[in-house]
């Protein structure tokens, strides 16, 4: 039965309002004017407001702004009556959102149709809301690409199979899969053939879980991201149960795959932990079941390991340096270094790479090696990188202002960053803030990351192509880059690794393959630098090759802004 909330300051009218509608079997609330209406609305929540526009207090048109602005009101059907003909008044109610509007006096028919119109509509729109709700948990609890549900529904559902676990006094098993190998698939085959792929694992792991002779309701599978799989295996009894289905987990999933015409071969590893001897939190099971899968890889791979308490030294670590992370840049204890970028014929600096280093204040100085990689799985590079693409542009705004110019500084983009679907608003808001002219930016991607998605990668590019900035391919020669791919990528620059120039002087085909990298990038009209320029021989090597740029500790190792200052200076003065 729907509430009507009548709001009219004139008691008879409102008193026979609600006679009317309640002979119509409609339910009904009285208030005498807008303030009385709100108080009513906040404690009934009514159906619909059917209001007076001209009342003491507050009137018809203030009660409605105050609803519409209010997200517990405003989706609230609101009807307003007025004695008054003016089209100006009645414009400005639907203005402000009034779902009808009649003249008095009106005719009961016309009142009564008026309600029902509105409340149906309004019941259909609850409708929808409600199935666009549903199919938004959905979305945000299921893994688009296998239907298993994801790590933020594994970390909802753990805590209840764990307060039933402590009621029985019963065990838990948390099993972490990894598949190994899985990046090759999608090179070779593309990610279409790897989403296949991951089906079909997932269906292979629900279908163990389906035959186990002892299930649970909290036993399931989820998938954690990239090619990490959960599966809970509640009420267990000794290990030897949990041992037959890992080993059992691990040889299905290592049974052929036929995609695409082929049989595909891919191993996996396993951790495991238990409730409640490895902990009583979903959270603390979790990090455990995944260091034992680390302890598992590091021990040559499919096979499984449970966690034991020593794997915690180095865990625990990582789950330190995880934490501490959250507050680094806020404490200030991330700075940025700046390793000169020089152009090798002149022997000038023409540019920098913005490279981040961590003083943890108890730790001192944290190898980017280290927390890096923490940074990625966490999802905290992003913000990360943010602050250093800001940072680094306003220090380079700030040495173009000074006279070192023109100048360039290169910013790392890690895959998360790259990914990210507030990458190039992000570029936009930070040159826009810091008045660096975009040509004066040039952003680093890795070949992995390009690689990963290739055609979502060249439309990324060119957004980012289109803000003016430069593109450059970092690590170039590492991964594995098709030539097809590599000539529809719009980059300006790319960076031969410095794992081939280590040994180019010595190792021909470290050689080799500098030599072809330039060729390549002559062919598609990029620049080359060369990273890890150490010696002499090294500088002598690359001009010889026509290298136009290089970097490395023969000239400078990454340095503070000021030292990086000094050398510009320096420069300036020698000039």
């Amino acid at each position: 039965m729907s509430l009507i909330l009548v709001v009219e300051d004139e008691p008879t009218i409102r008193s026979n309002l609600q006679r009317l509608l309640g002979i119509e079997g409609f339910t009904t609330e009285g208030a005498e004017n807008g303030a009385e209406a709100l108080k009513c609305i906040a404690a009934r929540k009514p159906d619909l407001v059917l209001s007076d526009v001209m009342m003491p207090v507050m009137d018809g048109h203030a009660l409605l702004g105050a609803m519409r602005s209010d997200p517990s009101m405003s989706q609230i059907p609101v009807i307003l009556l007025t004695a008054m003909a003016d089209r100006s008044a009645m414009r400005q109610g639907m203005n402000i959102g009034a779902d009808d509007y009649l003249t008095k006096p009106f005719q009961r028919d016309e009142l009564l149709a008026a309600l029902r119109s509105r409340l149906e509509r309004a019941a259909a729109q609850r409708a929808e809301n409600d199935r666009l709700s549903a199919e938004a948990r959905r979305l945000r609890v299921v893994d688009p690409v296998t239907d298993l549900p994801n790590r933020e529904a594994l970390l909802e559902r753990l805590p209840h199979a764990l307060a039933a676990m402590s009621r029985q006094q019963g065990r838990l098993a948390l099993i972490v899969v990894g598949l190994e190998g899985f990046s090759r698939i999608n090179d070779s085959l593309g990610h279409a053939a790897g989403d296949r792929l991951l089906r079909a694992i997932a269906d292979r792991l629900q279908a163990e879980i389906d035959r186990s002779i002892c299930s649970s309701p909290f036993d399931g599978v989820a998938r954690l991201g990239g090619v990490l799989f959960a599966v809970t295996l509640a009420e267990v009894g000794g290990n030897d149960h949990v041992d037959d289905l890992a080993r059992r987990l691990l040889a299905h999933i290592a049974e052929p795959v036929s995609i695409e015409g082929q049989e595909l071969f891919i191993d996996a590893s396993a951790g495991i932990s238990l409730y409640p001897h490895d902990g009583v939190s979903s959270d603390v099971l979790l990090e455990h079941a995944e260091t034992a899968l680390g302890e598992a890889k590091r021990g040559g791979g499919s096979g499984f390991a449970y966690f034991a308490p020593e794997m915690n030294a180095a865990a625990g670590d990582r789950l330190r340096l995880h934490n501490d992370l959250h507050r680094a840049i806020e404490r200030g204890e991330l700075e940025v270094y700046y390793q000169p970028q020089l152009n090798v014929i002149s022997g000038r600096i023409i540019g920098f790479e913005a490279l981040i280093r961590w003083q943890h204040p108890e730790l001192g100085q944290i190898s980017p090696v280290r927390f890096i990689p923490i940074a990625e799985e966490s999802g905290q590079i992003v913000a990360i990188g943010a602050w250093i693409l800001e940072a680094a542009c306003v220090q380079a705004k700030a040495w173009i202002d000074q006279g070192f110019s023109p100048l360039r500084m290169a910013v790392n983009l890690s895959a998360r960053q790259f990914s990210d679907d507030d990458l190039c608003a992000l570029v936009s808001g930070v040159l826009s803030r810091t008045g660096l002219p975009a040509a004066s930016l040039e952003l680093e991607i890795t070949e992995g990351t390009a690689m990963q998605g290739a055609e979502r990668a060249i439309a990324i590019m060119h957004r980012l192509k289109s803000l003016g900035v430069k593109l450059a391919l970092d690590d170039f020669g590492t991964g594995y880059s098709s030539l097809t791919y590599l000539k529809r990528f719009p980059l300006d620059v790319l960076k031969v690794d410095q794992s081939f120039v280590r040994n180019i002087t010595t190792d021909p085909g470290d050689a080799a393959i500098t030599r072809a990298v330039v060729l390549l990038a002559r062919s598609f009209s990029m620049s080359v630098i060369t990273e890890g320029v150490e010696t002499a021989e090294h500088l002598r090597f690359i001009a010889d090759l026509g290298c136009e740029e290089y970097q490395g500790y023969f000239f400078s190792k990454p340095v503070p802004a000021s030292e990086a200052a000094v050398l510009l200076g320096r420069q300036m003065s020698i000039a």
